[in-house]
């Protein structure tokens, strides 16, 4: 009698500390999915304020390109063919911006936020496809443009040239580096996204 007491306290405890365990590892896994949720909203943040300098940038650009080139006599072909590239760009990056704002870390379904994030990457992934040829050609005829208002031995149109040069080769490089920062940071919550749905 006194053994088979034995042996259901002894049942009883190992079930009171298995009860404990699982407990104790719900709640690890709560707070591991709560960390891994934060870091996620962490990298939105950053991807947020990044993709927000670049349409103040945008905006910027805009307005003092379609000034500078009519300003200058370029033609209304390329004062207009100007405008409506980078009006489409800027248009593109508000609408993608928005799309990120509404992405919900903390309660959101993380299969939808996935799908939504993973266009946007491949979309920056793909973006050098598009623009460096119309960056390209733009760009040629923006020195045929002044050339031809100035002429070829013109100080004026010798240091445009020399100067959009050095700005499209520099607007180039930190374009590239915005487009991988954004990339990078989307295949990083995108990682995370894939824990926390394999039970992390």
């Amino acid at each position: 009698m006194e053994n088979n007491t034995l042996i259901s306290y002894e049942l009883e405890e190992m079930r009171a500390q298995l009860g404990m365990l699982k407990d104790k590892l719900e709640k690890q896994t709560i707070i591991n999915e709560t960390h891994i949720r934060n870091s996620m909203k962490s990298k939105m943040s950053d991807i947020n304020k990044t993709v927000t300098g670049t349409i103040i940038a945008g905006v910027f650009a805009l307005c003092y390109s379609t000034w500078f080139f009519y300003w200058q006599d370029f033609s209304l072909a390329f004062v207009i063919a100007t405008f409506v590239m980078l009006a489409v760009c800027l248009g593109i990056t508000i609408a993608q911006r928005v799309i990120l704002g509404k992405m919900d870390f903390s309660q959101g379904n993380l299969v939808e936020t996935a799908e939504k994030l993973s266009k946007i990457k491949k979309h920056y992934q793909d973006w050098y496809k598009i623009a460096i040829p119309m960056i390209i050609i733009w760009f040629g005829w923006m020195m045929y443009e002044m050339i031809s208002i100035h002429g070829m031995e013109s100080p004026m149109a010798i240091g445009f040239c020399c100067g959009a040069t050095i700005g499209g080769i520099l607007g180039g490089i930190i374009g590239m580096r915005i487009n991988r920062k954004v990339a990078r940071k989307a295949t990083e919550i995108l990682d995370q996204i894939s824990e926390l749905q394999q039970g992390i």
